[in-house]
């Protein structure tokens, strides 16, 4: 067989000319199993799916029955902030753990989670667009609250009525003392 019919395979990555080293992750991998970390991070992914604006169910709670008017907490008004909260869970989970592996343990663990527990929610936070614009909020950075105020807003179809934008700042600005406390708790070893 000819040399010039032997077919090297080459990833992606490889082609791109980025250096990925197997061995490294693999060893990363082995010592946050070792040492705990991966158990952590699947134990905060399942909980923060717990996350919820209502008042009467067991897990993490949001509580705005104490900052919304009561007419921000309708159920079409409380399924947005749910889908809020699960993006926000997520975010915060991949810009505060510092290690990919770890990060991506609990976000699968949440979305295992949500899929288990309420799966129809999960089907249609995973079909729709509302992470989309959630992900642009942030993405653009600046005043990253009002960003996903408008989004919300948005979603919740009264693009421009302020009150909307307050109540999704408001949302995201309780929700993140939460998330990065929970993180906290989780104690990874690094």
């Amino acid at each position: 067989m000819p040399d010039n019919d032997i077919k090297i395979y080459m990833s992606k990555a490889q082609k791109l000319g980025v250096q990925v080293n197997l061995s490294s992750d693999f060893e990363t991998i082995n010592q946050n199993r070792a040492n705990g970390n991966l158990e952590k991070a699947h134990a905060l992914g399942k909980r923060l799916a717990t996350l919820t604006p209502s008042f009467d169910s067991d897990g993490l709670r949001v509580n705005l029955k104490d900052v919304l008017p009561q007419k921000y907490l309708s159920q079409d008004i409380l399924y947005q902030i749910k889908v809020l909260l699960v993006f926000e869970a997520e975010a915060f989970l991949q810009l505060d753990i510092p290690q990919n592996a770890l990060s991506t343990t609990a976000i699968n663990a949440l979305h295992d989670a949500l899929r288990e527990n309420a799966p129809a929610f999960h089907k249609n936070i995973s079909d729709g667009a509302a992470f989309s614009f959630y992900y642009l909020a942030v993405k653009k950075g600046g005043d990253v609250s009002q960003r996903i105020g408008e989004a919300f807003a948005m979603l919740c179809s009264v693009k421009n009525k302020e009150g909307f934008i307050e109540a999704g700042k408001t949302v995201w600005n309780l929700a993140a003392d939460i998330i990065e406390n929970e993180i906290k708790k989780a104690d990874f070893v690094l």
